[in-house]
């Protein structure tokens, strides 16, 4: 990251100097593998991703750069270089008509960030550089690995879900910022969080071996006895003639509990509701290990990344 920045007024047949005042801007980084891909897009168009120890934001439709969030450093140590940006997310909330209003809680530009020290930031662009809110567990000091904005009760109201280390996932009311509740899955290593595109109160945490934690909030969804959770397998041998026929007859039904789950080498379509694998399809030949997927809303398509750099489309048969 480069900061550019004036003082003086410059003197002689130099070229004049802007005061600080007049010109304060920085330029971000390139991403590195320490901030491990992190990067969002917003409901408005708005792209964000980990650059360094800062975020960048860029207008997709434009490409221009808009703004850099730079985090801020630890607070024990004042003068040690801020830690790097490993994972970010946008707020799901909707433009509003009222774009003018600075009320928090209903703004579309809410971005969460967390770092490789365990600290989660929430900037406001329409509030400048510095972030809203800091949130921190003082059990852990260990990194975020995803974070996930689940629906809280209270009307236009959002809960954070953050993964801080390996095997730790965390809660947030950004109400009170307080951590209302906890749940360490160790010995397994949690990977990814994703909420439900069809209910925003229900949400999964992967990890690396197939462990899945299936959650829904109830209530008001901010206290612990709010959370029920639900440990889940996915394993492709489990398969077997009686989960079919279930399956067959709820054929006619949207499938809005199906999960699409890709390992390095496996992609999987798992069926939360009966807790089957529906499908598995191998790496395609000349493809590099998957590395993310992304499906539509009607499930008819997938599409894969690769480690390679490649980019592979799955269609439903039938």
């Amino acid at each position: 990251m480069s900061s550019l920045s004036g003082s003086g007024s410059g003197s002689g047949s130099g070229t004049p100097r802007l005061g600080r005042e007049s010109w304060d801007a920085m330029l971000p980084g390139p991403s590195s593998r320490n901030n491990g891909g992190s990067s969002d897009c917003s409901c408005s168009g708005l792209v964000a991703y980990g650059a360094g120890s800062s975020v960048a934001v860029v207008d997709r439709r434009s490409m221009q750069l808009v703004s850099v969030l730079p985090l801020p450093s630890p607070a024990s140590h004042h003068r040690s270089l801020a830690p790097f940006v490993t994972s970010l997310r946008w707020t799901p909330q909707p433009l509003r008509r009222d774009i003018l209003t600075h009320e928090p809680s209903s703004s579309h530009l809410v971005l969460a960030v967390g770092d490789r020290q365990g600290l989660i930031s929430l900037f406001d662009l329409r509030q400048g550089l510095s972030p809203l809110l800091s949130l921190h567990l003082d059990s852990s000091r260990s990194g975020i690995q995803d974070l996930c904005w689940i629906r809280s009760n209270h009307p236009h109201s959002w809960i954070l879900a953050a993964i801080h280390g390996p095997s730790l996932l965390s809660l947030w009311s950004l109400s009170s910022s307080r951590c209302f509740w906890k749940y360490d899955a160790a010995p397994q290593f949690l990977s990814c969080l994703r909420r439900d595109p069809f209910d925003s109160r229900h949400f999964c945490a992967l990890a690396l071996n197939g462990f899945l934690l299936s959650l829904n909030l109830l209530g008001d969804g901010e206290e612990e006895e709010d959370v029920l959770v639900k440990e889940v397998h996915i394993a492709p041998a489990a398969w077997d003639s009686t989960d079919f026929l279930r399956l067959e007859r709820d054929r006619d039904r949207r499938p809005v509990h199906l999960l699409v789950v890709a390992f390095p080498k496996d992609l999987v379509v798992f069926d939360l509701q009966y807790e089957v694998v529906l499908s598995t399809a191998p790496l395609p030949r000349g493809c590099g290990k998957f590395v993310h997927v992304v499906a539509d809303p009607d499930n008819e398509v997938l599409y894969c990344a690769h480690l390679d750099g490649k980019l592979s489309v799955w269609m439903r048969k039938g």
